[in-house]
């Protein structure tokens, strides 16, 4: 008894079984076909579009953000930074709300990130609410809170 690695003499059975689980779920669109793609790509089948953005003004860059749009509608923003001499003037704003335009524009249904907790009142004032808290995630002692909004 014990965790094995997928092989390929198994795969048939377990796309069965992944099949049927979705449909168990009310998630036909999840058929044979996808499955076998989602067993030999991996958790990348999962993401519709992975894309960078950045910010600018009069052609200078000011800070850039991502957003990781999942089958399910569902988008992450990642990588939102701006340059330190820009901060603190309102631009994280303006970047954060178009990004949020355009994810209502693409029927994104709900918008999550990963953040700080000093950048917890910036997403409030946006909309977002708190989910969790990832304890010492991407180092250690350096807490994350999950946040998000439905659209």
């Amino acid at each position: 008894m014990g965790l094995e690695k997928l092989t390929k003499q198994e795969r048939n059975e377990v796309i069965k079984l992944l099949t049927d689980y979705w449909k168990d779920r009310g998630m036909p669109q999840y058929n044979k076909t996808w499955a076998k793609k989602y067993l030999t790509e991996g958790h990348k089948k999962e993401t519709k579009k992975d894309e960078f953005f950045v910010f600018k003004e009069k052609n200078k860059l000011i800070g850039i953000i991502a957003l990781i749009t999942d089958v399910s509608n569902v988008a992450q923003i990642r990588d939102m930074v701006v340059k330190p001499e820009y901060r603190g003037k309102g631009y994280g704003k303006v970047m954060l709300n178009g990004l949020i335009k355009l994810a209502k524009k693409r029927k994104v249904r709900k918008l999550y990130a990963f953040t700080f907790p000093k950048l917890e009142k910036f997403l409030k004032s946006s909309g977002f609410e708190k989910e969790g808290i990832l304890k010492s995630h991407f180092a250690p002692k350096e807490d994350l809170i999950i946040m998000s909004k439905f659209l």
